[in-house]
């Protein structure tokens, strides 16, 4: 056995001896140093990329906080902004419904003046019997007609015979009979009696019935009820016929 080896390791010297052999050995020497020259080269360039990264990384991680942080704070006031809005809302719901509230309580104050405003373009005669029927030339004489049961019935005869007059003009009949209604309701509401007028209906397009209505004086003898020219009331056995256009 021993002789085995020292043959060998004499076949071995003898084969670092041969210069062919050398070169190899010192190409395979030299190569392995060159590989692993590139092989720390390429650590090391990992290990600088790894850096990088690792800054990169740090960088995203700050830029994800800040973000975050942005979200949390936008969260905040969007939940803020978002009670605000309603509260903005009810605020504008309440103040709405004060306005309307308030419509309400001055419509017919803007009735009143519509009327007033129609009876000051009256003709003459006309706003000379209405001045003598009221007492004085005053909204507040007019408005006061209202009260007086006879006056109305007064106002009420005078529109019918303006109604039949057949030079009437169609503006000044629709504010005389509006202003009739305005009587109606002053008398409704401030009768302490609690006698109240009552509206009759009149349907547009039903038969013509003298015992319901008075037709005008241009109206054909028979037909159907074109136009309700002057509204019609009653209360109990005192009644008030519409005056109605019969085509």
């Amino acid at each position: 056995m021993d002789e085995i080896q020292n043959s060998m390791k004499r076949i071995l010297y003898d084969l670092l001896q041969d210069t062919e052999i050398q070169e190899v050995i010192k190409g395979i020497i030299k190569k392995d140093r060159e590989q692993e020259w590139e092989y720390q080269q390429k650590i090391e360039a990992l290990e600088k990329e790894n850096k990088v990264l690792s800054h990169q990384l740090e960088e995203v991680q700050m830029e994800c906080e800040r973000l975050h942080k942005n979200c949390q704070k936008l969260e905040e006031e969007n939940t803020v902004l978002k009670r605000e809005k309603k509260e903005i809302q009810d605020s504008r719901e309440e103040i709405f419904k004060q306005l309307q509230s308030k419509k309400k309580e001055f419509e017919p104050l803007e009735e009143i003046n519509e009327i007033w405003q129609g009876i000051l373009k009256l003709e003459k005669s006309q706003k000379s019997y209405l001045k003598n029927l009221c007492g004085s030339w005053d909204i507040k004489s007019f408005i006061a007609l209202g009260k007086d049961k006879n006056g109305i019935k007064q106002l009420r005869n005078f529109i019918r015979d303006e109604i039949m007059n057949s030079n009437r003009k169609a503006d000044n009949i629709r504010i005389l009979a509006r202003f009739f209604d305005l009587c109606i309701d002053v008398y409704n509401s401030t009768n302490i009696r609690k006698e109240h007028y009552k509206k009759i209906d009149v349907p547009i397009g039903k038969e013509y019935d003298s015992r319901q209505y008075i037709k005008t004086s241009e109206s054909i003898i028979n037909g159907v009820v074109k136009e309700v020219l002057l509204n019609g009331y009653f209360m109990q056995d005192d009644t008030m016929k519409p005056i109605v256009l019969v085509r």
